[in-house]
């Protein structure tokens, strides 16, 4: 598969439109991290597999394995009682490592002795006040780990295998990013004075924005037109005019962004929508990844593909008719992917070659104010059948194969994503546990080919009058008013750094522990994501090879042990984030370390971040 990348790659760069340095391919590289600047073509034997990759830690069973390497198992489920089949077999039991030294693993300065004082390296900082610089390279702010009053205690054992030589996905920057309904550039947000909104990306490293969903196709093209006055609540304009988009512009420039830009596809208007993307596209080129036609467009005509495709196709042509100009889609909805993106995916690829650079796929876990909408169900990665269209591991493999067979050099994204539909459900999705159930989702995405996923949000008034829950970030008439645990999700994911995603499996008797591995440039980045309200983990995690030092930050809240801990009770290495993005992180805690191993405790309902030095 690395040629077909080979070739997508410089047929990109020739093309001169979008800027894709950034961004992460659907094939895994395998051997060292990729540069955090430029992405090189992927190397020989990076391609990934199409469909049968395996689930990244689905619902582990009472004493199961869960594996995020190697081929699926039937269900996602692993056996009960069995060992990891995956890098290696685990040892049983999983006892933490006792008489092990303490180790500090900072960012390249000494050991912390242990019980004692850092002996090199200097004073121990708090981490200062974070506000930008970004984290998705995994350069982002890590500190001198301390070796005191870091969580302990007993809990359920788990043993953590590494399998460091067996890649199964790839972090690359950009990966997480956000989702907008498109009147969200009606209304001075996206704007580069909008300064609090600018420093949460910072924050991030440079996340992928789209800017569609339902009110991409309320909204329409009305030409010449100044841009807002200044920040506003509802109701919404549904026209959309250049200065609109010049603030746009200039909001991706200052966080360094690449948007997926949609355009109306129901008012079946080809000439206002290839209008307005001409217009998007000369003001900011380097900033546009590819435009998107409509939203959703399984609600069309049945939903059959070969009803819409003659449509679809009409605005296509009209929008590549803009030199440079390139397309992403189809924006389908949950449930869909076999039955729109796949032949979407087969048919456009043909037609319009290496315009089409990137598919795109809705997932919800669940839809808001039903029986399903609690936090029990973001307990576990994919609750469905793997094979289910509606399941998580379903639609990624789906879309895995779609993407590798046709091709697609950018591969594919959930490009609408969350817990669930419907704007999120009160009490749950803007709880701790959207923030340990992100975690989740990405990783089980990058484990099936995905290159990224954008978590949907926006303000009440926008589609419709619904109030949002879900969003990562809250504001309130065009301005920041709250950080919700989805976002410390979303940072904490960047902290890990970018590389290829290796095997890990795990084996314990807690259903709702999960673990993954990124091999970073320079570290190994292990998240173990506890989201068992009732009991902490003791895991010994084995890297297969001897551990230097090792240190960690905790995704948590207040109290211990509460899954709906608020975003005000949510943090992140021990702070909240402001909604001017301050965070006045602490130090990481040094873990203990013996041979080849690391111990870690994870109390219940948190997720930790572990640093690997080797």
């Amino acid at each position: 598969m690395a040629a077909q990348y080979r070739f997508a790659w410089s047929a990109l760069r020739a093309l001169g439109g979008c800027a894709l340095a950034a961004m992460a391919f659907t094939s895994a590289c395998a051997g060292t991290a990729a540069s955090t600047e430029v992405i090189p073509p992927p190397p020989d034997g990076g391609g990934s597999s199409s469909g049968g990759t395996s689930s990244s830690g689905g619902t582990s069973s009472s004493g199961g394995t869960s594996s995020s390497g190697g081929t699926s198992s039937s269900g996602g489920t692993s056996s009960s009682g069995g060992t990891s089949s995956s890098g290696g077999t685990s040892s049983s039991g999983g006892t933490s490592s006792s008489g092990g030294t303490s180790s500090s693993g900072g960012d390249g300065g000494g050991t912390s002795s242990s019980g004692g004082t850092s002996s090199s390296g200097g004073t121990s900082s708090s981490g200062g006040t974070s506000s930008g610089g970004g984290t998705s390279s995994g350069g982002g702010p890590w500190g001198t780990p301390v070796t005191t009053g870091g969580p302990s205690g007993t809990g359920l054992m788990a043993t953590v295998t590494v399998d460091l030589g067996t890649t199964v996905g790839n972090i690359g920057d950009g990966y997480a990013g956000f989702s907008y309904e498109k009147t969200h550039i009606t209304n001075d947000s996206l704007n580069s004075t909008n300064t609090n909104l600018v420093a949460l990306y910072k924050l991030l490293g440079s996340p992928v924005m789209r800017l569609g969903a339902d009110d991409a196709d309320n909204c329409n093209w009305g030409g010449t037109g100044g841009a807002p006055a200044a920040p506003s609540g509802p109701n919404f304009t549904h026209t959309i005019v250049s200065g609109m988009v010049d603030e746009l512009c200039d909001f991706l420039a200052a966080t360094g962004t690449q948007i997926i830009y949609a355009v109306n596809f129901s008012s079946d208007n080809v000439t206002l929508s290839a209008a307005e993307a001409a217009y998007a596209y000369g003001k900011c080129p380097q900033s546009i990844i590819g435009f998107e036609i409509g939203n959703e467009i399984n609600r069309y005509d049945q939903g059959v593909w070969g009803n819409i495709q003659a449509e679809w196709e009409s605005f296509a042509t009209a929008i590549t008719a803009t030199p440079g100009a390139n397309l992403v889609g189809p924006a389908a909805g949950g449930g869909d992917a076999l039955s729109l993106s796949t032949p979407f995916a087969a048919d456009e690829s043909k037609k319009f070659g290496s315009r089409l650079v990137l598919l795109t796929q809705h997932y919800y876990a669940g839809t808001a104010n039903t029986s399903t909408a609690t936090a029990a169900r973001l307990q576990t990665p994919d609750p469905d059948s793997p094979t289910s269209q509606d399941g998580l591991v379903g639609t990624d493999s789906t879309m895995n194969t779609a993407a590798t067979t046709n091709k697609i050099a950018m591969g594919y994204r959930l490009g609408e994503c969350n817990t669930f539909a419907g704007h999120g459900q009160s009490g749950v999705s803007d709880t701790l546990i959207a923030g340990l159930w992100s975690l989740d989702l990405m990783f089980v995405t990058a484990e099936h080919g995905g290159s990224g996923v954008n978590f949907h949000g926006g303000e009440k008034g926008m589609d419709g009058s619904n109030q949002f829950y879900y969003e990562p970030i809250e504001e309130l008439d065009g301005v920041v008013i709250q950080v919700h645990p989805v976002y410390y999700g979303m940072l904490m994911f960047g902290l890990g750094g970018t590389g290829p995603m290796v095997s890990t499996t795990t084996t314990t008797t807690n259903p709702y522990f999960t673990a993954y591995t990124i091999k970073a440039n320079g570290f190994v980045s292990v998240f173990l994501d506890n989201k068992n309200a009732t009991s902490g983990v003791n895991a010994t995690v084995d890297l297969g090879s001897a551990v230097t030092s090792a240190s960690a930050i905790y995704l948590q809240g207040t109290p211990a042990g509460d899954l709906t801990a608020t975003a005000a009770d949510t943090t992140l290495a021990g702070a909240t984030i402001s909604p001017a993005a301050v965070w006045n992180r602490n130090p990481p805690f040094a873990q203990t370390t013996s041979g080849n191993t690391v111990s870690v405790y994870i109390p219940a309902a948190s997720a930790a971040l572990v640093r690997v030095f080797q």
